[in-house]
């Protein structure tokens, strides 16, 4: 199959569907900041103090339950905007947000942040509309992680955390996605070794290709085909 490989979101980036203008007054509101691979941009439980969109490098968002496990939420890239829900409710945060690589954050404080929603309310439908479409797809994502055939599960999940970071990710496109194996096993509800199982299971079937802290699916149509029960079909050529 041809076709370029991606590794940044397509159709979800709420960024992106700013005006200019709306660009130049959230920037005009905040300043950029240079984060080091691990570092954490906001703590669980900590005061919603700003907001951040992501200009360069990738961010996780995790959550720890109350039995004290930590599961990886998504991965945000290039254009998303993230830790804005928390500004706007006042509650302390949810998730935390950490550093995959070096990521470039235009960071907003709180105060600022709810100023300008007020001036251009446009801004604020876009975070909205951005959160629905979070929650739709969070919703379908834990409902993939319940089918009885693994390799099928695992493709299901895939495909859904292709999606999240892809709204608009096409059969056309290679993808490219930053998790390692101990949090894709979070995200399938199964333990490292059933995972690893089911990615050479992939492999073998030529969909995924494997690095460190990255899946790079290969065959998109065929993984979608694996994750709706059918078998793959021959487009390697």
């Amino acid at each position: 199959m041809t076709g370029s490989t991606t590794d940044e979101p397509g159709g979800l980036g709420a960024w992106r569907r700013l005006t200019p203008a709306e660009q130049s007054a959230l920037r005009s509101a905040g300043h950029v900041k240079v984060w080091r691979p691990g570092q954490i941009l906001a703590l669980q439980g900590s005061p919603p103090t700003s907001m951040f969109v992501v200009l360069h490098g990738w961010v996780k968002i995790s959550a720890t339950n109350y039995r004290g496990e930590d599961a990886p939420l998504a991965a945000r890239g290039p254009a998303e905007i993230v830790g804005e829900l928390a500004p706007i409710s006042g509650l302390p945060r949810s998730a935390t947000m950490s550093a995959i690589d070096e990521v470039h954050t235009l960071v907003v404080p709180k105060d600022k942040f709810l100023g300008v929603l007020r001036d251009r309310p446009r801004i604020a439908e876009e975070i909205f509309r951005n959160a629905a479409i979070r929650l739709q797809q969070s919703d379908r994502l834990r409902l993939e992680s319940g089918g009885p055939d693994f390799p099928q599960r695992l493709a299901a999940v895939l495909v859904e955390l292709a999606l999240q970071q892809a709204v608009d990710w096409t059969d056309e496109n290679q993808i490219v996605l930053r998790f390692n194996q101990g949090e894709l096993a979070g995200f399938a509800r199964v333990s490292r070794s059933t995972l690893i199982r089911g990615l050479e299971e992939l492999r073998r079937l030529g969909v995924v290709h494997t690095a460190r802290q990255r899946v790079t699916i290969t065959r998109p149509r065929a993984l979608r085909e694996l994750a709706a029960g059918r078998p793959p079909p021959d487009d390697k050529a």
